[in-house]
């Protein structure tokens, strides 16, 4: 007599337990339901309580299992008494997965679509300073275009002059100098290792 009282008591615990979890179910689906709606989602400080909302619920399902197993013991049949705790812990546990599962792909959908946005903030600001570089590229290829032109227009009025070729010279001067230091620099590596000896 008194194992059948535990034994209803246990499962008038349960069955209290599996109400007050389907009306807060029916409380926070609508924060998961409306999560499905495109780029609609709940605020971080919802997602926390649903999230808080489940993992006590899963605490609540091992507490209820341990008691469970607890009193198993103090039973004759306890092997039949742990294997129907059991039962009932995995068939508690797949109905709160039922309930993780829809939020868990709203989470991965949610950190998907942040992922997203900083992805195409950082392409924007790496197509603005691409865009600011070739402008700047333009800018300096227009003036060494502008200076050009003008170092033609002197070398045409001053051709045939002695001042033009002085001048001329000096700019070859010039230009065989920065080829000669241009060379100096790009020489400036180790020389390679000799070939080896033949015959050795």
């Amino acid at each position: 007599m008194k194992k059948l009282l535990i034994s209803l008591s246990v499962w008038v615990v349960v069955a209290a337990f599996s109400a007050e979890s389907n009306a807060q179910l029916d409380v926070a689906t609508p924060a998961v339901a409306s999560a499905s709606a495109p780029h609609a989602f709940p605020s971080e400080e919802e997602r926390a309580a649903e999230r808080q909302r489940l993992d006590e619920k899963s605490r609540l399902i091992e507490d209820q299992y341990k008691q469970d197993m607890t009193q198993c013991y103090q039973k004759f049949d306890v092997v039949s008494c742990r294997l129907q705790a059991r039962e009932r812990r995995i068939e508690a546990k797949a109905a709160l997965r039922q309930e993780e599962l829809p939020f868990k792909a709203m989470e991965r959908h949610i950190k998907t679509e942040e992922a997203k946005q900083k992805l195409a903030e950082r392409q924007s600001e790496a197509k603005l300073k691409k865009d600011e570089a070739d402008r700047a590229e333009a800018i300096a290829a227009a003036k060494a275009r502008a200076d050009a032109n003008a170092q033609k227009q002197i070398d045409h009025a001053l051709q045939g002059t002695k001042r033009g070729d002085y001048e001329q010279k000096q700019r070859e001067a010039a230009q065989h100098r920065a080829d000669v230091e241009k060379k100096l620099r790009d020489s400036n590596k180790e020389p390679a290792a000799p070939l080896p000896v033949p015959g050795r």
